[in-house]
């Protein structure tokens, strides 16, 4: 091979050495790593850099393809530390198919800018280096081979079997222990190796103690960014006008229990709070699927839960009600695994009216109290887990603030017209609510990330004894709720 031809294959190495140092910066990498664990942490960029040049014999159009899936991992990892407090995680992956279908959930908090760069680089460059760019003298069927035989080669001691480093399971820490790259490679390695282990020790809970003939409905919802918005010092300056929520209040007061909810997530990652209160696993049993217990841990067979437990109990089919797109978080293929039979999703509210861009809470309620007044045909109790969407930012115009307190005022009566579809009940009612996560606003509560719930029963009012829980201990309180 020429010198011209390794001067070549030298400048399209460039591109992705710059986008690996480029992610290396964002995620905060300070000082030099061990050559073992810069190996490992460069090892994806190069092998996918190999693999391309292996396939076009064009250096520089392989660095660059390189390059701009680099700049948009620096870029969600950059948004996702800032708005979410939290770096990108191996699991995210996952979340690609809901970005491309939603952008609008997503793409606000990027900014059009650095979007725009991105797309150009990724869309243009390549497509110039294509037509400009000659294949590298010299390289032919062998030399492909040959390299791709080589990043193989360099696969399997970085990437798949990376050094044997321990790590502390905080995505943060470790990105910076072992650089961002090998860290999302052996994450998700680690998670690969635990996840059936895992799996083969959850077990059932004991039956739930209820009589069918007697069994309260119960009504769980998953309220979208919801907490008492007088904990956020912005909000409460705005007055009670602005924060009051009387159904709210009112609930709280005669609840079982309320309190404080120990949501896993800030500002996104709804299925982290909606797996643990449905199964009562708490987070170290998922290990690092805690990221998305949706993505791989919850799929096939089944997961003990409490839509599992109620079926045993003689309740009807569960009913997963979500005016969005079903395939959200991998709904579809998780919800049947914890015992869902029926997901009334977006094709259920059609025609139903919304509020901005979503589903009203509104039309939510009306859904819910059909299905409880539709129980009387059967007699049998039912299950509703309610994941409402109205409140899901970003929260455009001038005052996001305003727009999420308006939001907050309609879940409110939303959840009064369930209470008072209780009196026309030929059952109790049950009613669990809790905030799966803060909204992602820049005015934060001083008392913590915590989000707030209530358990309330129609029958049996309790005196809103404040108890603070994580999923689990909600879980477990919903239990009690039913067995009161």
């Amino acid at each position: 091979m020429t010198v011209r031809a390794l001067a070549h294959l030298a400048l399209g190495a460039l591109p992705p050495l710059v986008g690996w140092l480029l992610v290396r910066r964002v995620a905060g990498v300070a000082g030099r790593h061990p050559p073992a664990r810069a190996a490992a942490d460069v090892a994806p960029a190069a092998l996918l850099w190999a693999l391309l040049l292996a396939a076009t014999a064009r250096p520089v159009l392989a660095g660059l393809v390189v390059l701009a899936l680099a700049l948009g991992l620096a870029l969600a990892d950059g948004a996702k530390r800032r708005t979410l407090g939290e770096p990108v995680v191996f699991s995210d992956i996952a979340l690609l198919p809901g970005v491309v279908r939603h952008p609008g959930l997503y793409l606000p908090f990027v900014g059009a800018a650095p979007l725009a760069a991105a797309a150009v680089l990724l869309l243009l460059a390549p497509a110039f280096a294509w037509l400009a760019e000659p294949p590298v003298a010299g390289l032919g069927e062998t030399g492909r081979l040959a390299l791709a035989a080589a990043a193989a080669a360099l696969a399997w001691p970085t990437v798949i079997r990376p050094p044997a480093v321990r790590i502390t399971g905080d995505p943060a820490t470790d990105a910076a222990l072992l650089g961002p790259s090998a860290m999302l490679a052996r994450h998700r390695a680690l998670a690969r190796a635990e996840r059936p282990a895992r799996r083969a020790r959850l077990a059932a809970r004991p039956p739930l103690r209820l009589h069918a003939a007697a069994a309260p409905h119960l009504v769980l919802i998953q309220a979208e960014s919801f907490c008492d918005p007088r904990r956020l010092p912005a909000a409460a300056a705005r007055g009670a006008d602005a924060c009051t929520l009387p159904r709210w209040e009112a609930l709280r007061r005669a609840a079982l229990a309320q309190g404080r909810f120990a949501a896993p997530a800030f500002g996104a990652n709804t299925m982290r709070a909606e797996f643990g209160v449905l199964t009562g696993l708490p987070e170290p049993a998922l290990g690092l699927d805690r990221f998305h217990p949706y993505f791989r841990f919850a799929r096939g067979g089944t997961v003990p839960s409490l839509a599992w437990a109620l079926r045993a109990a003689g309740y009807a089919a569960p009913i997963c009600l979500h005016p969005f797109d079903r395939r959200f978080f991998g709904r579809h293929r998780a919800l049947p695994t914890l015992g869902f039979e029926r997901f009334l999703d977006e094709r259920a509210f059609a025609g139903a009216p919304r509020a901005g861009r979503h589903i009203a809470d509104a039309a939510v309620a009306a859904r819910v109290v059909a299905e409880i007044e539709a129980a009387r045909t059967d007699g049998a109790p039912r299950f509703l887990f309610a994941i409402t969407m109205q409140a899901h930012g970003p929260w455009p115009g001038p005052d996001p603030l305003g727009t999420w307190l308006a939001h907050l005022r309609d879940a409110d009566a939303m959840l009064g017209a369930i209470a008072d579809a209780a009196a026309a009940s030929d059952r109790p009612l049950v009613l669990a609510v809790y905030g799966d996560h803060l909204p992602a606003l820049p005015d934060r509560p001083r008392d913590g990330l915590a989000t707030d719930y209530l358990v309330w029963r129609s029958d049996r009012p309790g005196k809103g004894e404040r108890r603070d829980l994580d999923p689990a201990g909600l879980h477990e309180a919903v239990r009690a709720a039913l067995e009161a």
